[in-house]
């Protein structure tokens, strides 16, 4: 591993030891995902439980955040290979519409960036970004993962091939 990545990891990994989560959320609670629509920058709205039959890889991320930009092109790569299949990816933010636009277009963001003006991380219990959950064809929360780092993509991308193929 290089040597560069390991005050990153060593310092993520005594993060969630030292600050763990007692709010899971009530979506992890209840075994899956917490319903919710939500507004994409470009005005379209997304209601969680009409997506079944997709899988989904929900990731809560801000763009001061550099584990969340760095898994961005990875979320680009994995949208734009596998989308005509029936993946979606929702990026999730609370920051302010026209950061995330200039950014969206900056960066050629693909997928639906989608505005939580109503606190759904908190219903996720996210506590820390990015936090992802992957939710497969029948609306089932399969995955989450807290944290980001490059080693990570062909874990994540074994999995979501793998649930399409479900």
């Amino acid at each position: 591993m290089d040597r560069k990545r390991w005050p990153v990891l060593l310092f993520l990994c005594l993060l969630l030891v030292v600050c763990p989560s007692k709010d899971k959320g009530k979506a992890i609670q209840s075994g899956g995902p917490e319903d919710f629509t939500l507004t994409s920058l470009d005005g379209d709205d997304f209601t969680l439980s009409k997506l079944k039959g997709k899988v989904i890889l929900i990731d809560f991320w801000a763009t001061w955040c550099p584990p969340c930009v760095r898994s961005i092109p990875v979320f680009i790569k994995f949208y734009n290979k596998y989308h005509d299949q029936g993946f979606l990816v929702l990026g999730i933010s609370r920051e302010d519409v026209s950061i995330l636009k200039r950014y969206r277009d900056e960066h050629g963001v693909s997928y639906p960036i989608l505005i939580d003006d109503k606190n759904i991380a908190k219903e996720y219990g996210v506590r820390y970004i990015p936090n992802m959950f992957i939710i497969d064809k029948k609306g089932r929360i399969r995955k989450t993962q807290v944290g980001f780092a490059p080693e990570i993509e062909p874990m994540l991308e074994a999995l979501i091939d793998s649930l399409l193929k479900e």
